[in-house]
Order: structure tokens, then sequence, then C-alpha cells
């Protein structure tokens, strides 16, 4: 028997970890979910409603007032937590557009979890406008979540150690296991102090910041004095925090010890993964305090502390952020600002929260029961209680096509909207939440240009998470139904009472039509043909890509024309993105090509494509004007390198500037060099390829792919191929890509063979550039130099770092060396070049299945290195 002994390389352990690890995060997370579920039903069986209502009359008007006092002191140093990454990243910002974004990221962070990400996104949308780059938002979240996650456990462990006795009893655990974990993670924390001081380096990229050696890396951490500041600000905002709970509390245990398990439930609902820590928190809480204090009082405690600290600060944040935004639509909004604005996130989140009021609100009673009875049928009740279930859950899966700025997700929303109000207003006069509702759609119809994509429903890009948060929400409904009627016993006659008062029917029809309706709508989009990832483009198609290119400012699209990527059309067909799969990423080779109006959303259709496949978008060398697109599809963004670019209308070769490509063209002239041209399907394809197979065989390697143009009779006779002869033969030949704008030519393939005069390379780009000149061109670009200007220095992000690395040995592949020189003596400025990518591990994998496509392969990367 033979035993396989394949080496499995790094990049495909990576390749192996990303492509499970949203499926085990989310499983994780839904197991912490329900079993939270399983500890709160346990604790609260005992109580009943009417324990409940009892506990809120007992609230009196100055505890909800110190509560609120609290949280706006929380918030407070929220704001401060913004400040003081204004000074980490080495950024300077407007107090008010601190205020703000302190504000609005905190209070979406914390409903929506993983604040990083959706703080971090808040944060984008407010400070690019400021000037501030990708580089330094990313700093900013970064340092605002370590910030909270790296100080709570130092405070928990000084807390534990105060009152130990108190701790034993809230964890169960003894008096030396306290000592051991307290005393562990403040010795950690030593030890770590101690290792960064012996490893502190000079350099300091700025008043706030240091760096520091770890192992083979740097890293920039806050100075000795911004981290005081920060542990604190970080302090202040667990004690204020935890004070908004405290006050609520009927009884007030230990407030040290309080505290404590406070960040432990805090802890414990980040690491849960649960949007919020929602049952997570409540179950540690109430495990912890039931004993000493009354269940139901603690359970409104609760309550009452997710609707202060978390819903009321998320409605002002919603509100703050589309007033922000409505800014940009009150006047003629820019197309940029208009499809790349907050608004249809912050929108989806209302839709989403309405779908939830609509399916909740079924458990409650009516505003006022007689006049109900009294011009209500029962029957017109019972079905707009149904009716509205069924609106919430549509309204839970709209929001997807809400934020993927659908125009027909916004249509039915806003019916669905207007139809909830009704049936609001029918199933029980719940008049708050019809104006809730009315106030959602009104605002949709103002936000109207934010959603631009004319896409058929029928193709909405659900997911299985998505699905998985709705059946959660669900669970969540039946949960909150079994708890509320706990004291009925379970009848099948339950099913068909249709009374005016039997609400207990009413919410069971209305969750059981829930989950038939969600589970059909499940069921329609996993048995739904999916459309193809890859297909061969035919001759019709390229026909029509080679249309649009001429008539772009984008001749690099020519590249589409070697037929070796797919080709996907917006549904005008006056824009396309080409691309090629490898591993789990789907690579577009750069901005979408053609009309910039239909940019955006072509983009989006693209990621809608990858999301169908589980696959990983990935836009290769794409310009720093369309990086907001890319973003708002939840990309992040890695500098590549620098494209090298003649501007045309500066060159004058007869400057003293360029003396020394002056004395090239003079020369290469005398020497018997002589630049010819051949326009599209007239150039000696048999002489060009002997030249071609010499520099291949020279360089012992073998045609490029997807970001090069190879050597093919179909591909060059698109073009005009630009070649150099010497004593009556072809000895360097180039082709080029131009449109009919005559706004930018490029090059591409180029090859020469061996023993060529001395300065033949730089006589052909000066007769190039003459070239252009004369046809009244503005631009011509030299193609991208990886690596350059890219930040290499300590203190630099890891990811850029890592992919100089990867480039790095890339360019001495494709032989790349001394190009950045080369160029130099022509470029009379740099554009750089990104690549957008998902965050995480995945930009390394995506950079390494770039590499394998242009190579075509590790074969190709062996041959290239010999060369």
């Amino acid at each position: 028997m033979k035993i396989s002994t394949r080496k499995v390389l790094p990049w495909q352990l990576i390749e192996y970890f990303t492509r499970y690890r949203q499926f085990i995060a989310l499983l994780f997370g839904l197991s912490i979910f329900f079993i939270a579920l399983i500890v709160c039903w346990h604790l609260l069986k005992a109580i009943n409603v009417n324990e409940l209502k009892r506990a809120i009359r007992h609230l009196s008007m100055s505890t909800i007032l110190f509560s609120c006092l609290s949280a706006i002191g929380s918030y407070l140093m929220l704001i401060c937590y913004e400040w003081s990454a204004a000074r980490y990243a080495g950024v300077k910002l407007k107090p008010a557009i601190i205020v703000l974004g302190g504000i609005c990221a905190s209070a979406i962070g914390n409903a929506i979890g993983l604040s990083a990400l959706s703080g971090g996104a808040v944060r984008c949308r407010l400070y690019f406008k400021q000037g501030l780059t990708t580089i330094d938002v990313a700093r900013m979240s970064i340092f605002v979540t370590l910030s909270l996650g790296f100080t709570l456990p130092l405070l928990a462990a000084i807390t534990a150690l105060i009152h130990p006795k108190n701790t034993m009893l809230a964890l169960h655990l003894s008096a030396n296991s306290v000592w051991i974990i307290a005393c562990s993670v403040i010795c950690f924390y030593g030890v770590l102090f101690i290792f960064l001081q012996n490893n502190r380096l000079a350099e300091k990229p700025n008043n706030n910041t240091q760096l520091y050696q770890l192992f083979r890396w740097s890293i920039r951490l806050p100075n000795l004095r911004l981290a005081s500041y920060q542990f604190i600000i970080t302090l202040f905002d667990a004690i204020l925090a935890g004070a908004v709970l405290y006050f609520l509390l009927p009884k007030h245990p230990d407030f040290a010890t309080f505290i404590m398990i406070y960040i432990l439930a805090l802890v414990a609902g980040v690491l849960s993964h649960v949007p919020g820590g929602v049952g997570v928190f409540e179950a540690i809480m109430l495990a912890a305090f039931s004993s000493e204090i009354n269940i139901a009082s603690l359970t409104v405690a609760l309550i009452i502390y997710r609707i202060i600290y978390i819903l009321i600060p998320l409605i002002l944040a919603a509100i703050l952020l589309l007033i922000n935004e409505g800014k940009h639509f009150l006047t003629a909004p820019q197309v940029k600002e208009t499809e790349t604005g907050i608004a249809a996130p912050i929108m989806a989140a209302a839709v989403f929260f309405a779908g939830v009021v609509m399916m909740f609100s079924s458990v409650l009673p009516g505003f006022n029961h007689h006049l109900v009875s009294t011009f209500i049928p029962s029957k017109i009740v019972n079905i707009a209680h149904l009716i509205a279930s069924l609106i919430g859950v549509l309204c839970l899966l709209l929001a997807v096509g809400i934020r993927r700025r659908l125009y027909f997700a916004w249509g039915i929303s806003i019916i669905l909207l207007f139809l909830g109000s009704i049936c609001s207003l029918l199933r029980g006069l719940h008049w708050i939440e019809a104006c809730v509702l009315l106030i959602i759609a009104i605002l949709l119809i103002h936000f109207k240009h934010a959603f631009y994509r004319k896409s058929r429903l029928s193709i909405l890009p659900f997911s299985i998470k998505s699905f998985v948060i709705c059946f959660c929400i669900i669970a969540l409904f039946v949960w909150l139904i079994l708890f509320i009627y706990q004291d009925i016993p379970y009848s099948h006659d339950l099913w068909w009472q249709f009374e005016l008062d039997s609400r207990v029917p009413r919410a069971l029809r209305a969750a059981l039509g829930s989950f038939i309706l969600l589970s059909f709508i499940m069921l329609f989009w996993l048995f739904r043909p999916a459309p193809p990832i890859l297909t061969q483009p035919e001759q019709k198609e390229l026909n029509k890509a080679y249309q649009i290119i001429l008539d772009s400012k984008q001749p690099e699209g020519g590249l589409a024309m070697s037929g070796d990527k797919s080709l996907l059309f917006n549904e005008s067909q006056t824009a396309f993105i080409m691309y090629a799969k490898r591993g789990r990423s789907m690579v577009a080779l750069y901005d979408p090509i053609g009309n910039s109006t239909d940019r955006a959303s072509l983009i989006w259709t693209f990621r809608d494509l990858c999301d169908q496949h589980n696959l990983r978008p990935v836009f290769y060398q794409v310009k720093a004007a369309n990086l907001p697109f890319y973003m708002d599809i939840g990309l992040r963004t890695i500098k590549l390198g620098e494209e090298a670019l003649v501007n045309l209308k500066q060159f004058d070769l007869s400057s003293k500037d360029y003396k020394d490509l002056r004395y090239t063209w003079n020369r290469g002239q005398r020497d018997g060099l002589s630049l010819v041209f051949y326009s599209p399907g007239t150039a000696p394809l048999d002489e060009l390829k002997a030249v071609s197979d010499a520099w291949l065989k020279s360089k012992h390697a073998k045609e490029k792919q997807f970001s090069l143009g190879s050597f093919s009779e179909q591909y060059l006779n698109n073009f005009t191929i630009a070649a150099i002869k010497y004593e009556g033969r072809i000895i360097a030949f180039v082709n080029l890509l131009e449109t009919n704008q005559n706004y930018s030519a490029s090059i591409d393939l180029m090859r020469v063979v061996q023993d060529i005069p001395k300065l033949t390379m730089e006589f052909l780009m000066v007769g190039l550039i003459l070239h252009y000149q004369q046809k009244d061109f503005k631009f011509f670009s030299l193609g991208m130099v990886p690596l350059a200007g890219m930040q290499r220095r300590r203190g630099a992000p890891m990811i850029q770092r890592l992919g100089a690395l990867v480039f790095k040995r890339g360019g001495r592949f494709y032989n790349f060396q001394g190009l950045r020189r080369f160029k130099e003596k022509f470029a009379t400025h740099w554009e750089p070049r990104y690549m957008a990518a998902p965050a995480g591990l995945d930009p390394l994998v995506a950079i390494i299945d770039t590499t394998m496509l242009i190579s075509g392969g590790i074969t190709g990367l062996k041959k290239n290195k010999r060369s």
C-alpha cells in the first residue's frame, strides 16, 4: 500500500482554517445562545408576569434617573476612548467629530457586537471625510477594542483580591481558586510589562506611541503616559456602566464584587460571538445574584439596563448618523456619497428592528380592550396578529437586501411597513408601534437614492448566517411566549381559539406561521439554481467587452480579450468585471471597466456572486478613488504597490530634466534602431513569435496569465503593436492597450531577444511616450511596481509587511527587481494600487491565490525561480 507523503504547504493550512472558521464561530455562538436561553429559563421559571409587573411598579423615578446619569457618564468615557485612539493613531480631529464618532461607534458596537468591525464602519464613514486613511481608522478601532478587552481582566483580578470572600460566593469557587486565578492574571500583566520595557525600541511613530520588539516583529503600542490615561478612562467607564445596572437593583450587593461579576459577564458576552451578548450576559448576572436579589426584580433591572444603556443610545446614534447622512441627500449628492453612505446599513438595522417589534408585539395586550372589542371584529384582530408576524419575518430578511442597496427590497419594505402599521392598529391599537413603523418607512423614502441596485429579489443573496439569526429571533420569540404564559397549561384546543382575549393562541399561531414562512423561504433559497461560478467567455461577450473598453478611459480592460477570465456584465451591458477563481478566492482584476455610474452596483453584484458560492471576494490592483466602494461591501484594503504614470502634457524631452533620455533617443537612432507601429491585425506574428519564444527560453519561464497578456494570435490581433527593428529584423516588441477616448495608454506584453543594443528598452519607452504625445493622449502607464511605496518600516501594519514579503518573492520570480529604478527615468508621478479582500487572514491567502493565478500555479513559480 502506497502512503501519500505530499507536503502540506503553510498557506494551505491557513486556507483550511479560513474555510471553516465562519462555520465554527457560527456553531459556537449558536450553542452559547441556546445554552444561555436554557439557563435563563431554568433561573426564571419560578416567577410569573405578575411578579415582573410588581417589580416594575417598585422602580422609582429617582432610580431610573441615577441610572440614566450613569449611562451618560459612561458614554462620556467612551468619547474619551475616541480621544485616546486619535492620539494613538497620530491624527487630529475636531472635538465635534470625536464626540459624534465616539457616541455613534460605541452605541452601535455595544448593540451589535464585534465593535472593531461595526464601530469601525461608522468611523470610516465619519473620519474619511476628515482626511483619515484606512490605516488610521483601523488603528483607532483596534485601540478602542483592545483597551477595553485588555483592561477588564486586570480590573476583575484586582477586585477579586480586594474582596475574595464575596468573589467566592458569587462565582462559586474556593478561596484558593480565586487567589490562584487572580494572582495569575496580575502576574501575567506584570511579566508582560517587564518584557515590553526590556524590548523597547528607540523609534517612536508619534509622541503618544512606542515601538516594542516582540520576537521577530515590532509592534506599535501606546506609551506609558497614554496607557495610564486609558487605564483610568476604562476604569471609570466600567464603574459607570456597571452603575447603570447597579442603581436599578432593589437590593445593592457589595459594589466592588458587583463590578467584578459585571466585567466577567461583559467579557463572556463578547467571547460568545452572540450579537450584543444577548442571553449570555443575562445568564451570568442571574446565576451570580439570584440567591441574594429577588429574581423578578433582577430580571426587570436587566431589561431596563438593556433599554437605557443599549437601546436608547442605539436609537440616538442612528438618528445622529441619519441626520449627518441627510445633508448629502438634501443637496444634490455626489454619486460616491450616495452609493457608499452609511444610510443603507443604518436603515437595514431599522428595518430589522421593525421586524423584531412586529413579531414580539404579538404577546403584548392591546391598548384598550373595550375600544378594540367595540369597533374591530375578533376575526380581523386574529388575522392582523398573524399578518403582522409574517411581515416581521419578511422584514428580517429584507434587511439583507436593504443593506445591499437593492431597490426592490427598498420598495417592498416600505409597503410592508405601511401594512405593518395598519395591522398594529387593528390588532390592539398599538399606536406607538405604528408610529415607529411609519417613521422608518418615511426615512426609507427620504433616502431613496441610497438604494440604486436594480436587482430581482429572487436572487437575494441570503446566507446561512442570516437564516440562523432569523431562526434565533423566532426561538427567542417562542421562549418569551412560554415564559409569559407558563401558568396556562398547554392544550391542542388553544390553536383553534379565536376569541378577542385569546392572546396565547394568537401568539402560538404567530410563532408557527413565522417558522413555516421562514422555513419555506430558506428551502427555496437552498434549492435554487445557483448561477455558474466561471464561464468561458464566448466571442459575442468578448466583442461586447471590447466595445466597452474602447468607449472607456480604462485601457487596462484590454486584458479581458485574453479569454482566460470570466466576464460579469451589469444589467445595462455598459460595464463589466473580469475575474478568475483560485482556491476559495474569486479574484477580480482591476476596478469595473466601463461606465463609472454603474461601478458601485457591479461591485455589489460581484460580492453577491461570491456569497452565493461561499467564496472570498478579492479585487486586485484597484485605484484609491474607488476604495469607498469596496469598503461599503465589507472588504479591507491593502496597498500592493504603485503604478508609474507619465503625464504626457508635462513630459518635455527637450528639457534638462530629461537630457539622459534625449541622449538615448538620439543615440538609438544613430545606431540604427527604429520604432515601427502595426495597427491591430497587421503585425508579422511569425517574427514576433520567434522573439517571444527566445525570451521565454532565456528566462526559463512560461506564459503568465490573469494580469499579464500572453502570446496568442487571437489576443494580439486586438491591439496596436510597437516593434524595435535593428539591422532589418525585429529585436523587441510590445502590445499597447489604448481606447478611443485618447485619455490613457498602457503597455502589456513586452518581449526582447538576447544580445540587443544597450539602450534598446529606454529607446522603446521614449518612442512610445513621444508617439502618444503626438496622438494627444493625456497619460501613458508603465504598469505597477510591487512594493513601491509600501510601508515596510517598523510599526507598519503586519499584513502590509507580510504582503511586502510575498511580493518581494513574487518580484524575484517575475523579474520585477530593478523595475522601480528603470521606470523612475520616465514616470512623472506614481499612483497607489490596492487589493481589497475580507479582513483577518483572508488578505494573506488572497495574495497567495492571486500570485498563483498570475504565475499559472506552483510550476510557474518554480520556473521563474530558476531564472
